[in-house]
């Protein structure tokens, strides 16, 4: 299994700010209603505004519980803080963690709940350097506190990167559900699709 290999071998660039309505849930039970700006895959802090000309506030992410944003197309967007994996390369069965928290953003949960990270980076063609917007993908098992990659979707390219989504499936689920694998790929699914994970688990495999 590869780890964000992406991430090492591009460049990172400076996003510029942008801030979207929404609030955070602090970890001692504070509420803030105003401006957030969406932290990037890495991000150890949230950037928060009371109104879009206000002073920027700062919160580091062991202090956040969760946080949710109106999006371009009006749509709320739910956030939460967990940490994040791979399966090592040459050792599968086992998982490496990192050794903070993350943001990620919520797609579906459930037994199982699947979470994406959005990065920004650029690269070279040619003379030029042109920005590459990336997602990746993250599966978090039932009863656990973490969750594993199953793949990156890069915007510029029509097929996914990173790991490959079944051969991860069928490592981490062989035990739980050993034919959860073989679904998955009959579903030939997409990154727009991978909610489906979640609702193909509930309704194909036992609750443990």
């Amino acid at each position: 299994m590869k780890k964000l290999l992406l991430l090492f071998f591009l460049l990172p660039t400076v996003l510029l700010a942008k801030y979207n309505r929404g609030n955070i849930s602090l970890i001692d039970g504070t509420e803030k209603i105003g401006f957030i700006e969406v932290p990037q895959f890495n991000d150890t802090k949230i950037k928060f505004k009371l109104d879009e000309n206000g002073k920027v506030e700062k919160y580091i992410i062991d202090d956040v519980k969760s946080f949710q944003i109106q999006n371009n197309k009006n749509e709320t967007e739910n956030y939460t803080t967990i940490i994040l994996g791979n399966n090592k390369l040459f050792s599968p069965d086992e998982i490496r963690l990192n050794s903070k928290k993350s943001f990620v953003k919520i797609i579906k949960k459930g037994r199982i709940s699947v979470y994406s990270t959005h990065f920004r980076t650029t690269t070279h063609r040619g003379m030029k350097n042109y920005y590459v917007e990336s997602d990746a993908y993250f599966l978090q098992r039932e009863n656990e506190n973490f969750a594993f990659e199953i793949g990156i979707h890069r915007y510029d390219l029509k097929f996914m990167v990173g790991v490959d989504l079944y051969q991860v499936i069928k490592i981490n689920f062989k035990e739980i559900c050993p034919n959860f694998a073989e679904l998955i790929k009959a579903a030939n699914l997409n990154s727009n699709d991978f909610y489906k994970i979640v609702d193909i688990y509930e309704h194909s495999c036992s609750q443990k």
